[in-house]
């Protein structure tokens, strides 16, 4: 008899173990957030650290990395405002404050533009006007005439 209550507790003491290690998981489809991050020169802010913040609080909702196109994903629920801190380890990072856009509003944007902002060459080509202009005004108002 005491031999039968011992492999008992054994077998019992087994599929209590067993399912300790068991993971369950669900599916569900729901709408996310997508923010796509990248450096200055158009290459994607890839596997890089990130947190997103819920309106006001101080302990972040998500945590993750980026993927290889430099999108950080999560899902915002019922909250609109949303706080997104995302860092590298040689320093580069962002500090981003949205408003989640509401799921009935199309942000496809036209055919050929960018949200991305301006790029280096009309940056390069601004900073070029604005040399070419101080110079122009140097030599018609400051210089001293003969």
């Amino acid at each position: 008899m005491r031999r039968h209550l011992l492999v008992l507790g054994f077998l019992v003491t087994g599929c209590v173990a067993a399912t300790a290690h068991e993971v369950h998981h669900s599916i569900e489809a729901t709408t996310a957030v997508a923010l796509r991050l990248s450096y200055a020169d158009g290459k994607p802010f890839a596997f890089e650290a990130f947190e997103a913040y819920a309106d006001g609080k101080e302990i972040p909702a998500q945590v993750g990395r980026t993927d290889d196109q430099g999108r950080a994903v999560f899902v915002p629920g019922a909250v609109k405002h949303w706080r997104v801190k995302a860092f590298s380890a040689d320093g580069h990072g962002i500090d981003l404050r949205f408003e989640v856009p509401a799921a009935a509003v199309s942000q496809s944007a036209p055919a050929g533009a960018s949200g991305d902002g301006p790029n280096r060459a009309s940056l390069l080509l601004f900073g070029l006007s604005l040399l070419l202009s101080g110079f122009g005004l140097y030599q018609l108002r400051l210089r001293k005439k003969p």
